[in-house]
């Protein structure tokens, strides 16, 4: 049956970021789709209440307090996924952001920690999952990458650039970890997660503009990215070296945020 090539029940995945917003949505979701999942975030109680939740909707997942920029934290995780589980089948490299900073006043090390979050940090837990994969002749690596690397958005240059770097890392371990492994992104849109409503309750008629501004006019289901990746993670996809973009239509940038001209 063709649903059956969804079930996930033999797979274990690792999802970095998954304490809250994209990264829980789409740990939440795999364990749904019967895999067992070992989630990691900075914040303990964070990681912890989303492996609770997992756990208590009948799904396999385990807790790692873990910084994804750290190699040490990072080899911790796949050393503790594989002795509890004895394998890794899928790897959502989720962690990632950035702060707001006009171009002018972006720092050096602002700059470069914003990519080390969104790009070092999902080369290293990709270089420490991959000779599992490769072990076991198979395997699936998700990077969540975002529109800005299209669009560009004011205020967040290193994110922008940063983005468009984990999509170039993207394309670039698809080519060499073929055939056992296949690579993907995905360039999100707006999705509604608590931090984005946070940010749009301090302007009102935000969410308007930005749903407005968007073809479908509406914000992203984070489910609906966790559906993605059951996709990208069945043995049989024949999906690799792509960039899915999750982002509702938009052929430009949909920030309400009003930054002005210099």
């Amino acid at each position: 049956m063709a649903l059956d090539q969804f079930n996930l029940h033999d797979q274990v995945a690792i999802v970095t970021g998954a304490g809250k917003g994209v990264g829980q949505g789409i740990a939440r979701v795999l364990a749904e789709a019967g895999a067992a999942v070992v989630g990691t975030a900075r914040t303990e109680s964070d990681i912890v209440a989303t492996i609770a939740g997992i756990e208590e909707a009948g799904g396999r997942g385990l807790a790692v307090v873990a910084d994804a920029m750290s190699r040490s934290d990072d080899e911790h995780v796949v050393n503790t996924a594989m002795e509890r589980y004895g394998r890794i089948d899928i790897l959502i490299n989720n962690v990632g952001g950035s702060t707001y900073a006009r171009f002018l006043d972006i720092t050096d090390d602002d700059f470069r920690y914003t990519f080390d979050w969104c790009v070092t940090s999902a080369f290293i837990m990709s270089q420490l999952v991959a000779p599992h994969m490769i072990d076991a002749g198979r395997g699936s690596i998700v990077n969540i990458s975002s529109g800005s690397a299209r669009f560009g958005i004011r205020a967040l240059a290193a994110y922008c650039v940063a983005k468009g770097g984990l999509e170039a890392l993207t394309r670039a371990m698809a080519q060499e970890l073929a055939p056992k492994i296949r690579v993907n992104a995905i360039a999100l849109g707006s999705f509604a997660t608590d931090g984005l409503q946070g940010s749009l309750d301090m302007m009102p008629g935000s969410r308007e503009k930005m749903e407005e501004s968007t073809p479908l006019r509406r914000l992203g289901d984070v489910a609906d990215l966790g559906r993605l990746c059951v996709y990208l993670s069945t043995r049989d996809c024949y999906a690799t070296n792509a960039i899915f973009h999750v982002d509702g239509g938009i052929d430009s940038n949909n920030s309400p945020l009003p930054i002005p001209d210099y």
